[in-house]
């Protein structure tokens, strides 16, 4: 099975944004504002989605949506795909929801990854 990334957001410490391997995250806990993972490998906790205000209008997180990235990575993991995988957690503007979209490592602009 190829790696599973994770894109982390930036924390109030002011920590850029950027990507840890699913396999180090032990345990995810959320709210409307954010949904936070614990990193076996360091023992720090980071951001994996934090709610944002667009167009002076709060866009918070849903109830369960730390759950909802457990599903996702099951998923993921379950579909024993050779290809690298970054799971990301989206506002869609057409739908107006939160999602947690899932890529292909390799698509994505190396800026990002």
């Amino acid at each position: 099975m190829a790696d599973i990334w994770v894109l982390t957001q930036p924390t109030e410490g002011g920590k850029r944004r950027g990507f840890v391997r699913a396999d180090v995250i032990t345990s995810v806990s959320g709210d409307g504002n954010r949904v936070r993972a614990l990193r076996s490998d360091t023992q720090g906790v980071v951001s994996l989605a934090v709610g944002v205000t667009l167009g002076g209008r709060r866009k918070s997180l849903p109830s369960g949506f730390h759950v909802h990235f457990l599903q996702t990575l099951d998923e993921v993991q379950r579909d024993n795909s050779t290809r690298a995988r970054a799971i990301m957690a989206r506002w869609d503007m057409d739908q107006e929801e939160w999602q947690w979209v899932v890529e292909d490592v390799e698509d994505l602009a190396p800026r990002d990854f």
